[in-house]
């Protein structure tokens, strides 16, 4: 499959690392190692809650937990570290924390590797533009209407509940419908850190409990196209991409959902 959207080259996920790296170097060259080692410490603490325990709350996703505990885990060896002993002598507390250490990385490289930490918004803009032609000067912000479907509004909203649970779609619910809005690698912090995020104004597919399908695909999405597409078929082939995995879902053939986003073959981190 020849790639539709430009290449990822956006460093948002690097962020919480160079942040840490340049404390952890200010803090050891003010205060000295053992001090610097206890403020990465709750900096670990702080990440945690925020890339652990707060984006399960936001997701029902439980493999954001195991990230949490490896956290705190590491934040432990940080807290109890002492250089000036041999691992031998090293206390109690600094060798379970380790332990627990090891345990969770490899627990974490293995969720890491299957994907499930993975925001899939990339591999959704990829397949609804897979077959859409080229075209010039056609995008416009309203959202266009795409399709109706026989959903019941509690099918619509499990369905929704299920691609937020896996990081495919975040979805959020109004009085008559449901927007499920896809979201790439590195564009979750303004969703898990921005309290006034504005999800209206992102790209979203919308089904109302009416079974009214309609796309709003934001400027900033339709730019990270390589080039201009006909507007209206990559919304249609858009929204008629999630009305079949909404299908997939309603009629117990979920795992389909999973191969056509692995299909797309993009890698761990994009």
């Amino acid at each position: 499959m020849t790639r539709k959207l430009k290449p990822d080259r956006g460093i948002q996920g690097l962020i919480p690392a160079i942040v840490s790296v340049v404390i952890f170097i200010f803090s050891l060259i003010v205060f000295g190692l053992h001090p610097a080692l206890r403020v990465l410490a709750v900096i670990m603490f702080l990440y945690a809650t925020i890339f652990g325990f707060w984006s399960f709350y936001k997701t029902d996703n439980p493999y954001f937990l195991v990230s949490g505990f490896y956290l705190i885990s590491f934040g432990f060896v940080l807290l109890f570290a002492n250089f000036e002993v041999h691992l031998g002598e090293a206390t109690t507390e600094f060798r379970l924390s380790l332990l627990f250490v090891y345990f969770f990385m490899i627990w974490l490289i293995y969720i890491v590797v299957r994907k499930k930490l993975k925001w899939r918004g990339r591999e959704i803009m990829e397949l609804a533009a897979w077959d859409i032609e080229s075209g010039s000067g056609t995008y416009t912000e309203r959202p266009m209407p795409v399709t109706k479907i026989d959903f019941s509004k509690y099918d619509i909203i499990d369905f929704a509940n299920y691609l937020k649970k896996n990081l495919i779609c975040l979805a959020y619910q109004e009085e008559n419908r449901v927007l499920l809005l896809p979201v790439k690698m590195g564009d979750e912090m303004d969703f898990l850190l921005n309290p006034s995020f504005d999800y209206v104004s992102k790209t979203w597919i919308s089904f109302d409990f009416e079974g009214n399908v309609s796309v709003h695909i934001s400027r900033k999405d339709y730019l990270d196209y390589r080039e201009d597409f006909q507007f209206d078929q990559l919304c249609d082939s858009l929204g008629k991409l999630m009305v079949m995995f909404a299908e997939f879902y309603v009629t117990g053939n979920k795992v389909r959902i999973i191969d056509r986003l692995d299909s797309v073959k993009i890698g761990y981190f994009s």
